[in-house]
C-alpha cells in the first residue's frame, strides 16, 4: 500500500526567514539564488522549488507537481513490488485485490467442494455432481434387484427397470390369465374385452355391452318396444312417454289448436294450418281476372298475371293502330318506326315527303338551298355553301388564264403566280441601263448600286 505524500508545507514556505547575508539581500535556502525582496524569494519558492518538493514519493527520491502523478507514479512502479503475498503459497501481488481474487479462485477452490470418494475439489457444486457421476456413478453401484445390471445413477436404474422388468407381466388380470406390465394396459385390456362380456348387461335378456350408451340404445330399442306408454285418447301405445307425449300434440291436440275453416283438418301450429290453406283450398282458383277467365289462388299470382299479360296490352297503346306496348319507351321507338314513316313531312320544292320534320330540314339545306344560295358568276354552278363556289372558282375558272402578262403571251390563274414570272422572267431583261457606262440592270435596284460602286 502506498503512503500519503510529505510535501513541504505552503505555511512553512510562506514563513521561511529570510536570510539577509547581505544589506537588502534574500538568500533561498534550496538553492545558491538571492534576492533583493523577500517577496520575490517567496515566488522563487514558490514557482521553482515546490514544483520539485511538494508531492515526494515515500518509496523512492522521485517528486511530483501534481498528486495525480504522484498516485500513477505509485500504482506503476511501486505497487508493482508484489507487497501482497498469499499465505497459502509462493504467490504475491501488487494490490490486495488481486490477493484477494487469487485466494478465492485458487486457494478456496480447492477446499469448497470436496468430493468424498476421492481427493478431487471443486469451486462449484455443479462440477462436483458432475465428477461424481462421470467417475464415481460409473462404478455401478446401482445394483438392479431382477437381473445383475448394475447402473452409474439411480435415474437409468429406474429407466431399465420399467423398460425391462416391468414388461415382465406383473399386473395379472382377473378376468382371464392375460399380465401387463403396467396397470394403463391393463384398465385398457378389461375395457376392451371383459367389459365387452360382462359389464354392461341387459336385465332382460342375455345380451351384454361394453359401454352403458349401448345398453341404453339396446333397452330403447328392443325392450321398450314392448308399447308399455298407452294413448288415453285412442288406441295407440309407444315404448317411452316421450313418444306418446310427441304423439298427443301432434294427434289430439291438433283436432282443437288450429283448424281449417275450409274443411276439418286440423293443426297443431298456425304456419303448419297457413300452408294448408295456401297449398290446398287457395289452389281453389278463388282469385278471378277481370280481364280474362283466368283465375288464381292467391292475389299475388293474380296481380303478376295483371302485369305480365293485360297491362302488356292495355298500359301503352299507340292512337295511331292497336298496337299496344308494356313500356313508353317501346311505344315512342313504334312511332318513331312505323307511323313516322309515313311520310308526313312533304317538301314545298319537290315531290319528296319524309317521316320526321327534321329529315325534310336535312333535305331542303342539302338540295334547294345548295341551287339557290350561292351562284357562280362564271358558269351556272351553285353551291350550298361560300367555301364550296370559291373552291370551285380557283379550280376551274381562275385556271382560265385570265392574268395576261404584257411582255408575253403567257397568262396565269393567280396574279401571285403572273408577279413571279415578271420578276423571274422579263426583269431579268436588263431595261435599267446606266447613263455613264453600257451597264444595262434587271432591277433598279441593281443599277442604283452599280452607280455608288462604279460612277461616284
Amino acid at each position: 500500500m502506498c503512503s500519503s505524500p510529505s510535501p513541504v508545507s505552503e505555511d512553512l514556505a510562506m514563513d521561511v526567514e529570510c536570510v539577509q547575508e547581505k544589506i537588502n539581500k534574500f538568500q533561498c535556502w534550496y538553492c545558491s539564488s538571492s534576492f533583493t525582496q523577500c517577496g520575490s524569494l517567496k515566488m522563487h519558492i514558490r514557482c521553482v522549488h515546490e514544483k520539485i518538493q511538494r508531492y515526494k514519493c515515500t518509496y523512492c527520491s522521485s517528486t511530483f507537481t501534481r498528486s495525480g502523478d504522484y498516485k500513477r507514479h505509485v500504482e506503476g512502479v511501486h505497487e508493482k513490488i508484489k507487497r501482497f503475498q498469499c499465505s497459502d503459497c509462493s504467490s504475491s501481488f501488487t494490490q490486495y485485490s488481486h490477493l484477494k481474487r487469487h485466494v478465492e479462485g485458487v486457494h478456496e477452490k480447492l477446499k469448497n467442494f470436496k468430493c468424498s470418494e476421492c481427493s478431487s475439489t471443486f469451486t462449484r457444486s455443479g462440477n462436483l455432481k458432475m465428477h461424481i457421476q462421470a467417475i464415481h456413478e460409473k462404478i455401478r453401484k446401482f445394483q438392479c434387484s431382477y437381473c445383475t445390471s448394475s447402473f452409474t445413477n439411480s435415474g437409468n436404474l429406474k429407466t431399465h427397470i420399467e423398460g425391462v422388468h416391468e414388461k415382465i407381466k406383473k399386473f395379472q388380470c382377473s378376468f382371464c390369465s392375460s399380465s401387463f406390465t403396467q396397470s394403463g394396459s391393463l384398465k385398457t385390456h378389461i375395457k376392451g374385452v371383459h367389459e365387452k362380456i360382462n359389464t354392461f348387461k341387459c336385465t332382460d335378456c342375455s345380451c351384454s355391452f361394453t359401454r352403458s350408451g349401448n345398453l341404453k340404445t339396446h333397452m330403447e330399442g328392443v325392450h321398450d318396444k314392448i308399447l308399455k306408454f298407452q294413448c288415453s285418447d285412442c288406441p295407440s301405445s309407444f315404448t317411452r312417454p316421450g313418444h306418446l307425449k310427441m304423439h298427443i300434440e301432434d294427434i289430439h291436440e291438433k283436432i282443437n289448436k288450429f283448424k281449417c275453416s275450409d274443411c276439418s283438418s286440423t293443426f297443431t301450429r298456425s304456419a303448419d294450418l297457413k300452408r294448408h290453406v295456401e297449398c290446398v283450398h287457395e289452389k281453389i282458383k278463388k282469385f278471378q281476372c277481370t280481364f280474362c277467365s283466368s283465375s288464381f289462388t292467391n292475389s299475388g299470382h293474380l296481380k303478376t298475371h295483371i302485369e305480365g299479360v293485360h297491362e302488356k296490352i292495355k298500359k301503352y297503346k299507340c292512337s295511331n293502330c292497336p298496337s299496344c306496348f308494356t313500356r313508353s319507351a317501346d311505344l315512342k321507338r313504334h312511332i318513331d318506326g312505323v307511323h313516322e314513316k309515313k311520310k308526313n313531312f312533304q317538301c314545298s320544292d319537290c315531290s319528296s315527303s319524309f317521316t320526321q320534320h327534321a329529315h325534310l330540314k336535312m333535305h331542303i339545306e342539302s338540295v334547294h338551298e345548295k341551287i339557290k344560295k350561292f351562284q357562280c358568276t362564271d358558269c351556272s354552278s351553285s353551291f350550298a355553301h361560300l367555301g364550296n363556289l370559291k373552291m370551285h372558282v380557283k379550280s376551274v375558272h381562275e385556271k382560265i388564264k385570265k392574268f395576261q402578262c404584257t411582255y408575253c403571251s403567257s397568262s396565269f390563274t393567280r396574279s401571285g403566280n403572273l408577279k413571279i414570272h415578271i420578276e423571274g422572267v422579263h426583269e431579268k431583261i436588263k431595261k435599267f441601263q446606266c447613263g455613264s457606262c453600257f451597264s444595262t440592270f434587271t432591277r433598279l435596284e441593281g443599277l442604283q448600286m452599280h452607280h455608288k460602286t462604279h460612277h461616284k
